[in-house]
């Protein structure tokens, strides 16, 4: 018995040992396997490498992983494989697998030391999710737990970043402020104040974006980030009229600029010095030299793009401006301009086509479908409010009569309401459409609107208005119809046909965007804000005349669509 102990000890050791040993197997074969492949993917995840291989090698770490979890479940590296499936989960898009490996970390090793990771990874894979008030419970409840833990600034940022999607920009900012005060690495206090610069430029707070671009461009900084800072300060610069600051800054990165590739953006942003400057013709120049030096590429595309704008808005001149537009996708279809680009090009050709299709044959409704088409095109596409609400006006003046007349009348009266923000004059307009077609749908549709913008009263005596009216036309048609029946029968009656100029709206509807389909009065897709309410209530006209006629009033001639009062001319 005295020798027996020592025996099964000498047994013992060796069992032990190959258990280790085997245990450590897991680690350097699996587990310490699954961690290259994670870095080495992550590296090539920054160098864009392809989805499909990425997703591929962030497979193999998972099954990695899970083999360590499944194989060896009381050993100490299970925390360890669960937080880098959990990433490698995420990276391959599979979120919400990714996050049930963290909450199990979090759940069932709260002593581990991946628990404060896994809340970083819980708010960023909540974040991509579009979850975003549950990663920030996250994200405050990492910050409020770990107030000295590597990773704080890094969930700040996060934090912050999730809160300007939430339109919370404010507490954004406040976040960036904060990093930038506590942090002593000067590349994290750099992060913060690009951050809060990037943010002040979104919200378009132009000069306080200058402020925080201006405090990057300190001394030390690599070529690289000068070049990047400077050229948002300079567009900041053109935004704010500092033009002489902003010609001098993109004029000295010219100079010391070393690669070609540079070139374009710097000419870009010296055009938009000119243009700030209301040197049209230089900027015109530079932004031609673009799309000579570097043709088919994103810069000459962008040219295009600023050459339409400066034609269309400055110079006034539609054909240049729908010529250069047309240029825009041809030069780079990927441009972040050429959707817009080919709109507004098409939109231009078709009113020019308009305003030159002028007929001496054609009646009124013709006509007045070209005012109404070229305003629609004006509001909708182009954004010449001004110039589309006169074509909507000549149309109630001259064409009273036309079909195009009652949805005209609405839309100038829409104008008034959500673009010029003139709510007593948009009352007026409302009103003056059931005064004049008051068995139009759009004399529905206003009465509507004029109760949403507060004159209650008003709208609802117009309401009554309209019924009557209703009324009484539908039994004048039912009378009409009898006496047509009886004719019928009686050869001796003669019914004349009923005056199409007192029948109220003719019956063929405008395909307007402004015609209800219903009481519902459907507008642009544009969301605007309700203007403020009024308690003012304009008098009801005391007579209602709609029997007006396109003969009462002179026509207008179609090559007469309302372009601009004047043609501007830009000098240097």
């Amino acid at each position: 018995m005295k020798n027996r102990t020592p025996i099964i000890s000498k047994l013992l050791v060796p069992l032990l040992l190959l258990s280790v040993l085997g245990t450590s197997c897991a680690y350097f074969n699996t587990l310490y396997n699954a961690r290259r492949i994670y870095s080495e993917t992550e590296e090539r995840r920054e160098n864009d490498g392809s989805e499909r291989e990425l997703r591929d090698r962030y497979g193999e770490v998972v099954e990695k992983c899970a083999k360590v979890v499944r194989d060896y479940p009381d050993s100490k590296w299970v925390d360890d494989a669960l937080f880098l499936m959990g990433k490698a989960l995420v990276r391959q898009g599979e979120t919400t697998k990714g996050i049930r490996k963290f909450v199990e970390i979090t759940t069932n090793f709260p002593e581990s030391e991946y628990v404060p990771p896994s809340l970083y990874w819980l708010g960023l894979a909540h974040w991509e999710k579009g979850d975003y008030n549950q990663a920030i419970t996250f994200t405050d409840r990492f910050i409020k737990a770990y107030p000295d833990h590597d990773l704080r600034y890094d969930v700040m940022f996060l934090a912050g970043d999730i809160k300007r999607e939430m339109q919370l920009q404010e507490e954004a900012l406040a976040l960036y402020a904060l990093v930038a005060e506590e942090a002593s690495d000067r590349e994290v206090i750099d992060d913060a104040t690009l951050r809060t610069a990037e943010l002040f430029f979104a919200q378009e707070e132009y000069g306080k974006a200058a402020a925080a671009y201006e405090a990057l461009l300190r001394k030390g900084i690599s070529w690289e980030e000068r070049y990047r800072f400077s050229r948002y300060l300079g567009d900041c610069y053109t935004r704010i009229g500092k033009c002489r600051e902003a010609l001098e800054l993109f004029d000295r990165l010219l100079e010391e600029s070393v690669t070609m590739k540079e070139t374009p953006p710097l000419m870009l942003g010296k055009a938009s010095s000119f243009l700030c400057m209301d040197s049209l013709e230089t900027a015109l120049g530079i932004f031609t030299d673009i799309t000579k030096e570097f043709p088919k590429s994103l810069f000459s595309a962008e040219a295009y793009y600023r050459m339409g704008v400066i034609y269309h808005e400055r110079l006034d001149s539609l054909s240049k401006a729908q010529t250069a537009f047309s240029r825009v996708g041809g030069e780079y279809a990927n441009s972040e301009f050429a959707n817009e680009a080919i709109q507004k090009s098409s939109s231009m050709k078709r009113l020019l086509e308009l305003e030159s299709s002028a007929g001496t044959k054609e009646n009124s409704e013709q006509l007045a479908e070209k005012r109404f088409l070229s305003a629609e095109i004006q509001l909708t596409r182009l954004g010449e409010v001004d110039l589309a609400l006169g074509n909507y006006e000549a149309i109630v003046d001259s064409f009273p009569g036309s079909s195009y007349a009652p949805s005209a009348a609405f839309a100038v009266a829409w104008i008034y309401e959500k673009e010029k923000q003139d709510t007593e004059t948009a009352i007026e307009m409302y009103r003056r459409v059931v005064s004049l077609y008051p068995r139009s749908m759009q004399a529905v549709g206003a009465v509507d609107r004029i109760g949403t913008l507060g004159a209650r009263e008003l709208g609802e005596r117009l309401r009554a208005f309209v019924d009557s009216t209703t009324a009484l036309a539908a039994a004048a048609d039912s009378a009409l119809a009898a006496a047509a029946d009886s004719a019928l029968t009686d050869t001796t009656l003669s019914v004349p046909p009923p005056d199409s100029a007192n029948a109220g709206p003719v019956a063929r509807s405008a395909p307007a965007i402004f015609r209800p389909d219903s009481a519902d009065v459907f507008v642009p897709e544009t969301g605007y804000a309700e203007p403020p309410d009024t308690t003012r209530v304009p008098e009801i006209p005391a007579a209602v005349d709609s029997a007006v006629t396109p003969g009462d009033i002179a026509p207008v001639p179609a090559d007469s669509i309302q372009r601009s009062d004047s043609t501007k001319e830009g000098t240097d």
